[in-house]
């Protein structure tokens, strides 16, 4: 492929929107005021999300205690602890709270609006339509503390997931309803919104 040989040669490649008109595409939402008062249903995540972040420091301390008992305070092991204690839990700790605070899901009309946390900057419209089916995977903890993730199977065949939701089964069933209703909307002659 040749490159163009002036600036004014490159072209900026077109939109989905422009590349194939009257399909629905999904799209980063600029205005985010409906997602963050929560209208309809929103599903968050829950504080378990801080769980490997206090389990970390737990442990750290514990080595470091256990050095400070035994009088090797000025062990290699115990500076490490120290330091991870004093710069790694802290930056686990921020982590988690950005994410606890940006993770959310929640179903709007003809579509699905989702962010999957921090460091993503904005959420995302995903249209129904776009959906092929909805599931949701739990490991021990969740089992345990009723959180997993929601993923999300698209016609594409790619997979977008939202993880650390408390209740994604309701999530799962609310999408699933709503995709149920644009079908029977489709089947009955209306046109969705």
């Amino acid at each position: 492929m040749a490159l163009p040989k002036r600036v004014a040669d490159l072209q900026p490649e077109p939109s989905p929107e422009e590349a194939r008109p009257g399909v629905r595409h999904a799209h980063p939402v600029a205005d985010v005021t409906g997602f963050e008062a929560g209208e309809g249903a929103n599903w968050r995540p829950s504080w378990q999300i801080f769980l490997p972040t206090l389990a970390i420091g737990l442990l750290y301390f514990g080595v470091w205690g256990y050095f400070h008992l035994i009088g090797r305070a000025e062990a290699s092991l115990s500076r490490l602890s120290l330091i991870v204690l004093g710069v790694g839990v802290p930056l686990l700790a921020v982590h988690a709270f950005l994410r606890y605070q940006t993770i959310r899901i929640q179903v709007v009309e003809n579509a699905v609006r989702y962010h999957p946390g921090w460091p993503k900057d904005m959420p995302v419209d995903m249209p129904l339509e776009l959906i092929d089916r909805v599931k949701v995977r739990k490991g021990i903890s969740g089992r345990l503390f009723g959180l997993g993730t929601l993923v999300l199977h698209l016609t594409s065949g790619q997979k977008v997931a939202v993880t650390d939701l408390r209740w994604p089964e309701e999530a799962r069933d609310a999408i699933e309803n709503a995709m149920k209703s644009e079908v029977a909307q489709v089947q009955a002659g209306v046109q969705p919104a």
